[in-house]
C-alpha cells in the first residue's frame, strides 16, 4: 500500500498507518529551530542510548540532529481509532513510504 507511514517502538515492535502531525520541529545547532512538513520527512530517529540525539533524514537529502519538540506524535494505525505515542516509546518514524512484508520498503 502506497503512502503508509510505520512506526518502530523501542522494544521492536512496529504499527503501520498514517502520521497525522502536519509537521516537526527540531532545535538544532544552527541556531534556529527547523520545521519540516511530514509530507517531505522520510525518516525521523529518536534520541536512545546508542543515538544522543534525535534526527530528521527529509526528501532533498537534509539530515539534522537535535532536540525534537513535543512529546508525542499522533498516529493512525491501519484500521485503528487515532492514538498519541510518546516519542520516548519510538525508535524510529519511516514516513511517505509504501512498503509490505513481501515487498519490503520503497519511496514514493
Amino acid at each position: 500500500m502506497s503512502g503508509r507511514d510505520l512506526v518502530i517502538a523501542k522494544n521492536g515492535d512496529s504499527l503501520a498507518g498514517k502520521v497525522l502531525d502536519s509537521s516537526f520541529t527540531i532545535t538544532t545547532d544552527f541556531g534556529q529551530p527547523l520545521t519540516f512538513k511530514t509530507r517531505d520527512i522520510y525518516w525521523i530517529h529518536l534520541k536512545s542510548a546508542q543515538a544522543p540525539s534525535d534526527e530528521i533524514w527529509t526528501a532533498n537529502d537534509d539530515r539534522v540532529r537535535g532536540a525534537l519538540r513535543g512529546t508525542a506524535v499522533r498516529f493512525e494505525p491501519v484500521g485503528q481509532k487515532p492514538i498519541s505515542i510518546p516519542y520516548a516509546a519510538i525508535h524510529t518514524l519511516i514516513l511517505n513510504q509504501g512498503f509490505s512484508a513481501r515487498r519490503g520498503l520503497r519511496s514514493r
